[in-house]
Formats: structure tokens, sequence, C-alpha cells
């Protein structure tokens, strides 16, 4: 097995998983109001669809992005996602507001580590860019690098799932320590702008979707 393709797959892993877009805002959010392990989970239903894409990827298959209904479908229904999980986080801090912080915490419900996963998965399944960074920028990439994907495909697999895997655990384990700090004020916050940046992600993605 490669070292160089395990490493161009955790390389490529943490270009699809670092960058600031929805499934970061929303690991911040869940961890900050469940903990750790409830942002871990809603990663792990990105890291499924990132290791997903990287086999379709690697196997040179492109059926999505050359079919403009399929595209048009994915790109509404991830607007869907984006409007609904932006308003009930904007809904939140509004019920939040002026609340006493011990009352925000004991009211928050407990995570729902499946549902979380789902979300997560579909959330990134629906995602364009994803879409677009797996099977454009990545393809570009491995020719770059000189790599074989169909050969490679376990090697840039393997690193896939560590680099982001890593991602996941680094971002919501820096969250779970700032959250000692402040929880609930980091809550609301989180919250509001957390609302406020998904539905910017769907603005776009509809300005991009009109063109």
């Amino acid at each position: 097995m490669s070292l160089s393709a395990i490493l161009s797959g955790i390389v490529l892993g943490l270009g699809a998983a670092v960058p600031i877009g929805p499934v970061n805002v929303e690991i911040a959010r869940r961890t900050l109001r469940g903990g750790f392990v409830a942002g871990v989970a809603f990663g792990l239903g990105a890291v499924t669809v990132d290791i997903t894409y990287a086999v379709v990827s690697s196997l040179g298959v492109r059926p999505l992005l050359d079919n403009g209904p399929i595209m048009l479908v994915l790109s509404i229904a991830g607007i869907g996602l984006l409007i609904y999980l932006g308003v009930m986080s904007l809904r939140a801090a509004w019920k939040s507001r002026g609340a006493d912080p011990d009352k925000i915490l004991a009211a928050a419900p407990p995570p729902s580590l499946h549902g979380g996963y789902v979300t997560g998965l579909l959330m990134t399944l629906l995602n364009p860019i994803t879409l677009a960074f797996w099977f454009l920028v990545v393809p570009a990439t491995t020719l770059k690098l000189g790599l074989d994907p169909s050969h490679d495909l376990p090697a840039i697999c393997i690193g896939v799932f560590l680099g982001t895997i890593s991602w996941v655990n680094l971002f919501a384990g820096l969250l779970t320590w700032l959250g000692r700090f402040r929880k609930a004020t980091w809550i609301v916050l989180a919250d509001t702008i957390g609302g406020l940046v998904l539905l910017g992600f769907a603005a776009a993605a509809i300005v991009r979707t009109i063109r």
C-alpha cells in the first residue's frame, strides 16, 4: 500500500473537511449544545459521504455532475435543508434571548446521535460544493500527483478517513473545551451566528442554481 497515496488521501480529506461551511457550522452548534459526542456523531455523517465520494471519484464515475436534472434536484434539496436548519437555529436563539443561562442548559433536549449522523450525512450528500470538490478538484489533483486512482483507491480512502475524522475530533474537542467557559452564552451565539451563516449558504446556493 503506497504511503504517498495515504498521505495524499489525508490532504484531500482535510481539504474537504477543514474549510468553513455548513457542516462545520453544525458541528459547532451541536457540540456546544450536546457535547463532544453529539458533534462527532454529526461529523461522522459527513465523513461517511466524503469516503463514499472518494471511492466514486477514484473510479472515474461522474454521472451526477453531467446530469443537469439530478444536480438541480440535489441543489433544491440541499437548499431546503440549509434553510430549515438555519431557521431552527435562529428560532432556538430567539427563544433563549434574555433567559437565565441555567434554564437554557436545562431546557436543551438530549441530543439524538442517530439524528445527528443522518443530518450530517444528508447535508454533505446534498452539498453541490462537496460534489464539485470530489468530482472536479480531486481528479485533477490526483493526476498532478501522479496517482493511479483505481490502483491506489484503498490507500486514498484510508487517508481520506484519517484526515476527515482527525479534523472532526479536533474541532469538536476544541469546542468542547471552549464550551466549559460561559457555555450558555456560547450556545446562544452559536445558534445566532450559525443560523445566519446557514441561511447565507442557502442564499448563495439559490443564486448559483438560478445562474
